[in-house]
């Protein structure tokens, strides 16, 4: 799965509109660093492992994410506002995917798989943030272009300090 967002967001990277937007350009920038170093770490761990070890983590791990990663494969050209979005949606995935793979670590006491998995998901979680905090801007720019009219920076920012005041609740539910 992480491989296959990998894929989608180097693609992402050489849009020339998401290249023309600061905001964007930076977080898609940011998440492709940060999976690069996560293949990186999940394929040397796999080849450290043997090949057993290899069948059973690569199972627990498809069995955690199922089918998304072809579906994310399969991504379109869009607006960047679509492509964050889609970005945030694979990365909410791969987030789960860890979270699954971090119980699996605990439950076959393997703590160099609990501790990778767990480390990559608090490498996730602040991606997830920030798309969330891009992207009301995003589409505030790409609806007055659309509508030609003249941008209001503070319209998006407005956007950003609503949305992000709704997720101020859910930390309070633990």
């Amino acid at each position: 799965m992480v491989s296959h967002v990998l894929e989608a967001v180097e693609r992402q990277r050489e849009d020339e509109n998401v290249k023309a937007n600061l905001d964007a350009n930076q977080v898609i920038i940011e998440v492709e660093r940060v999976l690069k170093a996560q293949v990186a770490a999940l394929e040397g761990m796999v080849d450290a492992a043997g090949s057993d070890v290899e069948a059973t983590i690569k199972k627990a791990v498809t069995d955690a994410l199922g089918f998304a990663a072809g579906l994310y494969d399969k991504v379109r050209e869009h607006t960047v506002s679509r492509m964050l979005r889609d970005d945030y949606t694979a990365l909410s995935l791969v987030a789960m995917g860890y979270t699954a793979y971090h119980a699996f670590g605990l439950v076959v006491k393997d703590s160099r798989v609990a501790d990778l998995a767990l480390n990559h998901l608090k490498q996730i979680t602040p991606l997830l943030v920030r798309i969330s905090q891009v992207l009301p801007i995003v589409v505030a720019e790409e609806v007055a272009q659309n509508q030609d009219m003249h941008f209001d920076r503070s319209v998006g920012e407005q956007a950003v300090t609503n949305t992000q005041s709704a997720w101020q609740g859910t930390a309070s539910m633990a």
